[in-house]
């Protein structure tokens, strides 16, 4: 028979036992959330990065990202660190390194969303060394891939294989100054149009009418497009509720891609996507041929400003959703 000090010490195991437990879960937990503000300190470095190029920048982003990829190779974003840390490398001069880095993203990741962006970017990064044969390896990888085969990252490399090798710098085409001359619609009443959104609701900028409009094409593919997300979005968690509306013009042509993106990012504003990639319809209408690519519309249908990215982005739409209040109030009888 058990005495009454065996009770005691089975109960003391039992809090000893949960106390153990909790501080394991409380200690995985604390790890995570450390782990995920490192996460985004490279995404801010890295949107920082893109818009300053300060040689001081460049080397934080590049020595965070590779100490994350290190002691993080598991972490469910791996795959943007290394695709940022490779451009970060490339922007630095140090597009041989840049290389190993879309490398290993590219052999260890397949089914990553950054795989097919970084199967391009060792491409370009090749042509910037002079390594035209192994750039065209990548671009055929990229082209002949199953899966990401008709993806708009695809179609660039297409693009780039119609080029002399000689006249590839490790640009993409489409960075040149832009045939469509968006600043051409400055000032003008904005193209209207009549389209389903992803979740087969119906779409125009008439029924946002007396709301400020960023009219934003983009793609999940595009690299700058992603770097200037988070800006983007902080301009709509700042604006949203002030008469003021994203519509994106998602020129992906992989729904899930577009839509595994959207979830992972929290992003809700409405996107426009048919499929066709440069061939979709609104991009049509507004001759784009490049991106990112971004129209400032105001509440009354007119394009007042083009092209606004980085810290020019939230000035812009602070200045014209302050006018568009301004003029609704106005437009209000007295006494409302």
């Amino acid at each position: 028979m058990r005495s009454h000090n065996d009770f005691r010490h089975y109960s003391l195991l039992i809090v000893v036992g949960y106390l153990l437990a909790t501080f394991c879960i409380s200690s995985v937990d604390a790890a995570s959330i450390k782990t995920g503000y490192k996460y985004q300190e490279i995404k801010r470095l890295h949107k920082m990065a893109l818009q300053d190029s300060e040689p001081a920048g460049l080397n934080m982003l590049i020595q965070k990202s590779r100490a994350f990829i290190a002691e993080h190779p598991k972490y469910k974003r791996i795959d943007q660190v290394y695709y940022i840390f490779g451009n970060a490398l490339t922007k630095a001069g140090n597009a041989e390194e840049a290389v190993k880095a879309y490398q290993q993203l590219v052999e260890n990741y397949p089914k990553a969303t950054y795989f097919a962006p970084a199967l391009l970017e060792m491409g370009l990064a090749y042509d910037k060394l002079g390594q035209h044969d192994k750039a065209d390896a990548a671009y055929h990888q990229l082209v002949e891939h199953p899966k990401y085969g008709s993806h708009g990252s695809a179609k660039t490399a297409k693009r780039l294989l119609t080029l002399e090798k000689e006249n590839r710098t490790g640009e993409i085409p489409a960075r040149a100054p832009r045939i469509g001359q968006p600043d051409a619609l400055v000032g003008k009443k904005a193209i209207d149009f009549n389209v389903k959104d992803l979740d087969g609701n119906d779409l125009s900028l008439e029924q946002y009418r007396g709301n400020v409009i960023l009219l934003d094409f983009w793609a999940v593919w595009c690299g700058p497009c992603i770097a200037e997300m988070p800006n983007v979005k902080q301009v709509y968690e700042k604006y949203k509720d002030d008469n003021f509306q994203i519509i994106g013009i998602s020129l992906d042509d992989s729904r899930a891609a577009l839509v595994g993106y959207l979830e992972k990012e929290g992003i809700t504003w409405p996107q426009v996507f048919d499929g066709n990639g440069w061939q979709n319809q609104v991009a049509k209408m507004y001759g784009i041929r490049a991106i990112p690519q971004m129209y400032l519309i105001d509440g009354e249908g007119v394009v007042r400003k083009s092209d606004v990215r980085g810290h020019a982005l939230e000035p812009a739409v602070a200045e014209l959703v302050r006018e568009n209040n301004a003029k609704l109030q106005g437009d209000k009888p007295a006494g409302k």
